[in-house]
Parts: C-alpha cells; sequence; structure tokens
C-alpha cells in the first residue's frame, strides 16, 4: 500500500528523499516551502533539487514540482540549501551550487566547490537564469571548502547574509556579508564559539521580540546525557550584546535538523524543520513505499522571560480541533490527534500507541522511549527541564512533536503504528485528547483513461488522420482541475499493469494527484477512448473496455485510508454498469458519508456504453438520493427527469440527500438551486478550441472554490447565494481558459493564471 504512513498534516515528498526545507517565504498569498529533494530515490542517491510546495492557510499543501535542478556547472552537483527573499513583484533565492572536482582530494580543504548562486521567480515556480555571486575564492583564508547554506534577509536596502562555515582547523562558524546589490557582497566578519563543533549548517539570524539570535546546526558535538543525543545537533544563541550566550537546542526528540525561518504578513514569526536526520542509526520503513522523510509543522515563535525560545503549532492548527474527549486509563482514537496534559502534579506517563512519554518527579526527568518496534530503532531521549507544568503532543500518521512547558523544550519523533487508530494511555494523569480533522482532499472514484485525440477536427470519424494519447476519463479531470489549483485530490480507480497505465499515474502525479491507491491488474488493459470532433460541434467517442481495468475495481478493494481526510467524493456514472466498480462506488460513498465528506454526483452520459439507455437512467436515479450535489447539463437535463423545463425539473432533482443542485449550459453559462433560491453566473466570451473534459474542469473547480470558501457538507442547503455565486463564477472562468488550449489535464491552468 503505497499511502501507508503518509502524514495528514506534514509536508512530505511525493516520493524520493526530502531533508531541509529552503526558501521559507509568504508570497502574492500563498505561503511557498522549498526543500531539499533526491527525486526517485528514498535513500537520497540521486542528486539534490529543490522541490516546492505552497498554502494558502499553513494547513493543505500543493507540491508543485521540481523548481530548480542542477544544470549549470557551478552545481552540477547538487542544488543545496539556501533561503528566498519577497521582494514586491518577485522573489530572490539564494542557494550553494555544490560542485565535488575530479581527483583524489579529501573534499574538505580541497576539491569541493561551494558557490552562492542568485536567481528570481515572478511567481514562485518560474526562475530566472542563474547568477553566481560569491565562490571559494570570496571566502576568508581560513575557511574550508564546505561554506554553505546562505540565509539572506534585505534590512532597510542592505542585503545581509550568513553563510555556514567549516575552518581549516574544523571549528565550525557562521560568515557575515553585507551589500548594497547582490553583486556587491562584501565579507563583514565571524561568528565562531569555542568546543562548538567542526562544522556549522544552516545558520539563520533573525530578531526576536527585541532580541537577537543566531540559529545554527553545529556537527561533532560531544554526546551528552540529557544534551546533544543525536548524531548533529540544532539550536540558537541568544545575543547580549555583541556576544552570542549559551546554546540552546530547538528540539530534543530523535528526528529534527536544519531549521529555518520566516515572517507571516500578520508578523509571525515561523520555525520549520526538517523531521529527519543525516547517518542515524535508526530507519524509516516509509523506503519500502518509494519515499522517505517529512518536515515539521510549522512553529509560532515567541521569547520565555528568560530569553529562550518558545515554540508553538501554528494556531490556524486549531481550525482542524473536532470535539474532546478526556482519558484516564486508555482510549483508542484515529490519527491525527492531539494530546493535552495540562495539570502535573506527580510523575505520570501517556502512551500513543508503541510511544512514550514518562516524567518521573523526583529526578526532574521526562524520557520519550519507545515499548515496541513502532520506533525503528529509536531507543531513548531525556530532558530536565526542571517544573513540569505541561505537556501537548501532536500526533499525524507517522510522526509526534511533543512541546512541553508551552513550548519552551520540543521533541520530535517519526513512529510508525501498524493501523490509524491507535491506543492512547494516561497512567497517574488525565489527558484531554482532540481529535484534528483536515478534510481537505478530494478523492475521486472511477475511470482513469487514455484519451485519443483527434488532429483535424469538424469532420467525420472515418477523416480523421490521427489521433494524440492524452490521459483522461472525468474523474481523474476532476481531481486534476482540482489539484492545479492547488488542492488536494486523489483518485480511486484500478489501471491496467501496462505502458498506458503508467501514462496516467505519471500524468496524474504531474499535477498533483496522489496515485497512493491507484490498484494494477493483468486481468484487463487500462481504458481507451478515441475521441473525434464533428462538423457540428458535437464530440463523438469509441471506447475500448470490454472489459478494462477500472471495471474490475472490487468493494472490497476500497479501505477507510482512501477517505478519511475526504472533504468531497466525486463520482459519474460511466462506471455504474453491473460490474465491480458499481459496488465499489456503494462502498465508498459509505465510507465518505460516515466521514461527514460531500458526495458530488456528475452523471455524465456516455450512452455508447450502455447497451440499453432504460438502464442507464434507472443507475443515476439509483445514486442520485445519495448525492449533496448533482451537477447536469441542460443537455442532460431532459433525458434525466422528462423535461427540460427547470421549474419542472428541479423538484425531482431534490430528493434524498441533495442539497445543491447545478445545471450548466456551456457557454450560456450556469446556474445553481438550493434552499437559499438560485444562483446564475455568465461565462466569459471566448473562442473555444477544444471542449474536452471543460465540465470537469468546472465541477472540479467549483468544489475547490467551495472549499476554500469554507462550505462543508452540513453548509449545502442553506449556503448562501453571493457563495454559490462565486463558486459559479471561478468555475466558468476557469472553463473559458480551458477550453482555449487543447486536451482536458494539459489545457487546466493554474492558480497564478486565474489571477
Amino acid at each position: 500500500m503505497k499511502g501507508k504512513w503518509r502524514q495528514y498534516l506534514h509536508i512530505e515528498p511525493p516520493e524520493g528523499w526530502m531533508n531541509d526545507p529552503n526558501g521559507l517565504c509568504f508570497f502574492d498569498g500563498l505561503y511557498h516551502v522549498y526543500f531539499q529533494y533526491s527525486p526517485g530515490t528514498p535513500g537520497g542517491e540521486s542528486t539534490r533539487c529543490w522541490g516546492h510546495y505552497v498554502s494558502a492557510d499553513m494547513l493543505s499543501w500543493k507540491y508543485c514540482g521540481i523548481v530548480l535542478k542542477p544544470d549549470i556547472q557551478e552545481d552540477r552537483d547538487g542544488v543545496f540549501s539556501g533561503s528566498a527573499v519577497a521582494c514586491g513583484d518577485h522573489i530572490e533565492y539564494f542557494y550553494t551550487g555544490n560542485v565535488l572536482e575530479e581527483g583524489g582530494s579529501d573534499y574538505v580543504l580541497e576539491g569541493r566547490g561551494a558557490n552562492v548562486i542568485f536567481v528570481t521567480s515572478p511567481d514562485g515556480s518560474k526562475m530566472s537564469s542563474k547568477n553566481v555571486i560569491l565562490r571559494n575564492s570570496d571566502y576568508p583564508g581560513f575557511c574550508s571548502c564546505h561554506v554553505r547554506d546562505p540565509k539572506v534577509t534585505l534590512e532597510n536596502g542592505i542585503y545581509k547574509m550568513v553563510l555556514g562555515a567549516r575552518t581549516r582547523d574544523d571549528q565550525g562558524c557562521v560568515l557575515l556579508y553585507e551589500g548594497k546589490t547582490v553583486d556587491s557582497l562584501v565579507y563583514r566578519g565571524c561568528i565562531s564559539v569555542p568546543c562548538m563543533g567542526y562544522m556549522w549548517e544552516c545558520p539563520d539570524m533573525f530578531e526576536l521580540e527585541g532580541r537577537r539570535y543566531l540559529a545554527v546546526c553545529p556537527q561533532g558535538m560531544e554526546h551528552e546525557e540529557y544534551r546533544f543525543q543525536n548524531i548533529f545537533q540544532s539550536g540558537y544563541f541568544v545575543f547580549d550584546g555583541d556576544e552570542p550566550g549559551d546554546f540552546e537546542e530547538f528540539d530534543y526528540g530523535f528526528d529534527f535538523y536544519a531549521p529555518q525561518t520566516f515572517v507571516t504578513p500578520d508578523g509571525r514569526r515561523i520555525l520549520m524543520g526538517w523531521m529527519g536526520i543525516g547517518d542515524g542509526s535508526y530507519f524509516n520503513p516509509t523506503t519500502e513505499y518509494g519515499r522517505q522523510h517529512c518536515l515539521t509543522l510549522p512553529r509560532e515563535l515567541s521569547v520565555a522571560s528568560d530569553g529562550k525560545i518558545l515554540q508553538r503549532p501554528v494556531r490556524e492548527l486549531d481550525r482542524l480541533k473536532k470535539g474532546s474527549k478526556t482519558v484516564d486509563g486508555e482510549v483508542w482514537e484515529k490519527l491525527p490527534f492531539e494530546v493535552d496534559v495540562p495539570e502535573i502534579k506527580e510523575s505520570f506517563s501517556v502512551s500513543v500507541s508503541g510511544a512514550v512519554i514518562g516524567w518521573d518527579s523526583s529526578s526532574g526527568v521526562l524520557t520519550l522511549s519507545f515499548a515496541n518496534s513502532e520506533g525503528c530503532g529509536r531507543g531513548v531521549r531525556r530532558i530536565r527541564p526542571g517544573k513540569l507544568e505541561a505537556v501537548k503532543v501532536i500526533a499525524d500518521a507517522s510522526s509526534l512533536e511533543i512541546f512541553i512547558n508551552n513550548g519552551r523544550y520540543v521533541m520530535s519523533t517519526r513512529f510508525y503504528p501498524e493501523y490509524k487508530q491507535v491506543r492512547i494511555g494516561a497512567l497517574g494523569v488525565s489527558a484531554r485528547v482532540t481529535a484534528l480533522r483536515l478534510n481537505d482532499t478530494l478523492v475521486a472514484i472511477g475511470e482513469a483513461l487514455i484519451d485519443f485525440i483527434p488532429d483535424k477536427t469538424g469532420c467525420e470519424f472515418y477523416e480523421v488522420g490521427s489521433f494524440t494519447p492524452a490521459t483522461g476519463g472525468a474523474p481523474a479531470n476532476v481531481c486534476a482541475a482540482y489539484s492545479k489549483l492547488g488542492g488536494k485530490s486523489r483518485m480511486i480507480t484500478k489501471l491496467g499493469a501496462d505502458p498506458f497505465g503508467d501514462v496516467i499515474t505519471r500524468t496524474l502525479n504531474e499535477a498533483g494527484v496522489d496515485t497512493s491507491y491507484i490498484n494494477y491488474t493483468d486481468e484487463a488493459n487500462t481504458a481507451l477512448a478515441f475521441v473525434s470532433l464533428a462538423k457540428d460541434g458535437n464530440r463523438v467517442f469509441s471506447f475500448y473496455r470490454k472489459p478494462s481495468a477500472d471495471m474490475l475495481f472490487a468493494p472490497e478493494e476500497v479501505t477507510g485510508d482512501m477517505l478519511d481526510d475526504c472533504y468531497a467524493l466525486h463520482f459519474c456514472s460511466v462506471s455504474l454498469g453491473d460490474f465491480p466498480m458499481k459496488n465499489a462506488h456503494r462502498a465508498a460513498i459509505t465510507i465518505a458519508r460516515r466521514q461527514g465528506a460531500i458526495i458530488s454526483f456528475d452523471p455524465n452520459l456516455r450512452f455508447m456504453l450502455w447497451d440499453d439507455k432504460d438502464e442507464l437512467k434507472r443507475v443515476i436515479w439509483e445514486f442520485i438520493p445519495d448525492c449533496d450535489i448533482l451537477k447536469i447539463s441542460d443537455e442532460e437535463l431532459e433525458f434525466i427527469t422528462g423535461t427540460a423545463v427547470f421549474e419542472e425539473a428541479l423538484p425531482l432533482l431534490f430528493t434524498g440527500d441533495v442539497k445543491l443542485v447545478i445545471i450548466t449550459r456551456g457557454k450560456d453559462g450556469a446556474s445553481a438551486f438550493n434552499s437559499a433560491g438560485r444562483a446564475d453566473s455568465a461565462s466569459p466570451v471566448v473562442k473555444a478550441k477544444d471542449t474536452t473534459g471543460a465540465g470537469d474542469a468546472f465541477i472540479g473547480s467549483f468544489l475547490w472554490k467551495l472549499r476554500t470558501s469554507g462550505v462543508g457538507r452540513d453548509d449545502l442547503a442553506s449556503c448562501s447565494l453571493p457563495v454559490i455565486k462565486d463558486c459559479l463564477d471561478l468555475a466558468n472562468r476557469y472553463c473559458s481558459i480551458s477550453v482555449q488550449r487543447s486536451g482536458a489535464i494539459p489545457s487546466y491552468p493554474e492558480l497564478n493564471e486565474l489571477k
């Protein structure tokens, strides 16, 4: 199961290896997170690139692909860590280009190039040409070849850069550079502390509530019982004037390194780190499923009375809380959730599956350990916080972040429970458990196929000379539209174990669709559909699916994991014939309904797939009462209801659970109806080139706008008409862009194109 242990709340790679967060910033209404990425190799063997995620709320993240990769001589062996500065109408990036020179050098005192490279982007994705602004020759003579990880700020028109470094006599330090332009950076000094490791990585200089801090990751520290317990450390110095004070660790758990901070539009300083560590003695079983590591939750930083930093989960996380229960003993809860121990008097232990948090009041020691193999080699971590006042645990599908004394201390770890329903135990204390439900994923079930698009339009089928293959199938198209706008989507289907199945999977992945739950079979081939556009503009389909792999997807293949973060379940009529996939729809609807998800149905009639039109009509009416949103075209209205008159058809359509009915009319716009009344939206006037997948683009973008507007299943019936109209307007604009291009998924615009 490729989706096993995939996180709900944390950023992790679609596949391959993830490490340091890079380029954290807020720009043009979105939070941007870049990260060190080795695609295709969960062990990190491939050359480092930068992957990219965006979010409007720091809760739901969209993967946007690889934005930087080695393609010049000065970064040929890796695009290493760096930072970003949002500058009005563009973003500026600074990163280390890694070069390993040929020869028998040690790559410490010689043989390594560490180049600071500068690029810009107008939107966070499209990158300019690369400009090398610092090379080894620009660093002080006392430096080794290990100089990297530029963190840059722009203060009163002056660029200020800190660089992590290793001296030639194996002392860690940070180099300081300043300049009025990126091409005029000048060395201004060095910060170091005796006996603090041989290399300082990932520096970050920032102010917080009037105090100055320097964050670094020192390598080579001697381990202690309560400090420096990992192979590499991560922490900060508080400055007293110009001198750094004592070093304090950010995190005392098993999995934390390479943090970076940035500032939100409302002035909060946010930290995110790599929930992993290099060269550790423990392992992550997600490598079996082609991926490894994740980032921490975003953490808000503030200052304690003693000047030390407090870390708390971002307040946005409170939106996900769905009800609490008190635990004094044992209880079972579905991941993710939050555990609070607000009042502590004596020794206690709290367990989340096999992870145990224990407090010994007599010794003043708090431990994090594992009572079973879920730690995958992780043993025990200890801290001595003195007085223990409160403990908060954020438990995701395969991670724990433990905040002690309002974030004065933090312990982070990966863990790997077998099931997503886990046991929580509280001994000697009462704990409060609160479910966290993101429920932001559009899940579509049904067919995914290859559409063969004609090279000529406006002619009969036999006149077409050739066809070009393109991924299609209405449910797959809807997922792609939703994801391209920044939402999370997941496709549930079965494909043939053939090249066409591979093409579909790759295309959906590139569009940001989760394909972890697509199954594959040798019993049937992937479905194919040949499409032609006749002179009257109508499409003619010729399907090859007797049977196709999607038809064989069985109800027992539907699992709760597929739908446990589901915002809406969408389906069409193509897969509702008399074969196993029909009953799989039933199983998915049952689970999604139990989750409180919206059920969305677009009949999307394909008469040529049915031997009996009356049977098609009967099946549609069998499923209409189970949906919350029903979307049909004006061309389908009369077949389904027996009348083409809206006023006569609507009372028939509002049956069972139906709360919102959408009627689309192509170039003439769309209307929506609920108990509040009617909302209408006109379509922009454009010259259509290809309408393939336009209806799917409409409902996919409509559902995305509905979710970002905060509309849930219980809101649909009485949702205000202005909100519904906004959703219709966006969907019509989205389609108007799509139909001016060829194909379905390739024609769907990203969010920035709508802006």
